[in-house]
């Protein structure tokens, strides 16, 4: 697939004729018939040693395709950046240190960023291509998610974000279901650190509030600057949707959202999933917090909270102490046995009670009064003597 003059025409050769086809606003996956042969086939593109197949997904950076390395023979995602993004020097500038620093990032609940480069005045990158679907694939499909896979996802999500924080000093800024993907062993992965930044390049982005309305920190709403804590109020938004089924805030528009999200209404998620663990729903709340220094002040206290959660909902030596602890209200026969118990107790004491207010003065008067013993043809009696 080649571009030629400055009309910006595209073209593919035929496999089987050989001719040269105009093309021009088709994309990668799209289906085209030979003009001259009839031949069907599927467009490609090429892009330096990696194969545009078709795309797979788009956003507010570009679009993602599905290709294949063909130097190294192996599926890879590859995602093209938009034209107006690279005019933008100081985006460009600073994007091209962050994807430096990302693609030294090794850890397995990350993406990992094989390759960056311009083909023909089109800036790209290569990342590991994850086919299991995104976190938002599994809400839409299934509504919500299960407790104990909200919090392995949390812990997963926190660890890469602490690898990234701590190796190269990079906040992602735009966690959201749609950026965790899973492989085909269920991994989850962050992926997009697109809109990433280190502490010391944050001044690059004043004024520009990225991210998506439903999971945003509220110090970016208010422009201020953004720390991990700000991924952190992201990633707890985002397990809150994931666990409930819906986001933390919704409104009818993105402005409601904001100020919602400004309004420090912390809502717990036992509100919509009330036999969630308390541990759960209060990693998530905290994590949400509207000020960052209340939330939790490192990844690693994060990740404690989740795994003490797991810990308990998944345990059963643990469950069953806890139970051992309890288990005077362990069903609801005995809880209303005990009751009535109490019930009777009290109506005892209170009848005990009014036959006191009712006899007691009697009772006391004769206390106090006592008649005179009957003397009357008393005396002692004396043994017999015996002669």
């Amino acid at each position: 697939m080649e571009s030629s003059g400055t009309d910006k025409m595209v073209t593919t050769v035929c496999s089987r004729c050989r001719n040269v086809i105009d093309i021009t606003g088709l994309e990668p996956g799209d289906g085209i018939t030979c003009p001259y042969c009839s031949n069907e086939f599927v467009i490609t593109r090429q892009f330096g040693n990696f194969l545009l197949e078709r795309q797979v997904g788009a956003g507010g950076m570009g679009a993602v395709y599905l290709g294949r390395d063909v130097t190294l023979n192996r599926v890879v995602a590859v995602k093209v950046l938009k034209p107006e993004l690279v005019t933008d020097q100081k985006f460009m500038a600073t994007f091209l240190r962050e994807a430096e620093i990302t693609a030294s990032l090794n850890h397995p609940n990350i993406v990992q960023v094989y390759a960056f480069g311009e083909h023909e005045g089109v800036y790209y990158m290569v990342v590991e291509y994850i086919s299991g679907g995104s976190l938002d694939d599994k809400i839409a499909k299934l509504g919500r998610i299960t407790e104990l896979e909200g919090i392995e996802i949390g812990i997963a999500v926190a660890r890469g974000l602490e690898c990234a924080l701590q190796r190269g000093g990079l906040i992602h800024r735009d966690i959201k279901p749609g950026n965790i993907l899973f492989n085909a062993n269920n991994t989850p992965k962050v992926v997009d650190f697109g809109l990433s930044l280190s502490f010391d390049t944050t001044d690059h982005f004043d004024g520009e509030i990225w991210g998506t309305p439903y999971y945003v920190a509220p110090e970016k709403l208010e422009r201020e600057k953004e720390t991990f804590q700000s991924d952190l109020y992201s990633l707890g938004a985002t397990l809150f949707h994931a666990i409930s089924g819906r986001p933390p805030y919704e409104g009818e528009d993105p402005n409601d959202v904001a100020m919602k999200h400004l309004s420090g209404n912390v809502i717990s998620l036992k509100a919509f999933v009330p036999d969630i663990s308390d541990q759960t729903a209060y990693a998530v709340s905290k994590s949400m917090a509207r000020y960052p220094e209340d939330r939790y002040e490192s990844y690693a206290a994060f990740i404690e909270q989740l795994e003490d959660a797991k810990r308990r909902i998944t345990d059963p030596n643990f469950r069953a102490a806890q139970k051992k602890d309890v288990e005077i209200l362990e069903t609801a026969e005995g809880a209303k046995y005990n009751l009535w118990l109490m019930i009777g107790l009290v109506v005892f004491v209170i009848g005990l009670l009014g036959i006191l207010i009712w006899k007691g003065p009697a009772m006391l008067g004769q206390q106090a009064n006592p008649p005179p013993a009957d003397m009357d043809g008393y005396a002692p009696k004396t043994p017999p003597v015996h002669h």
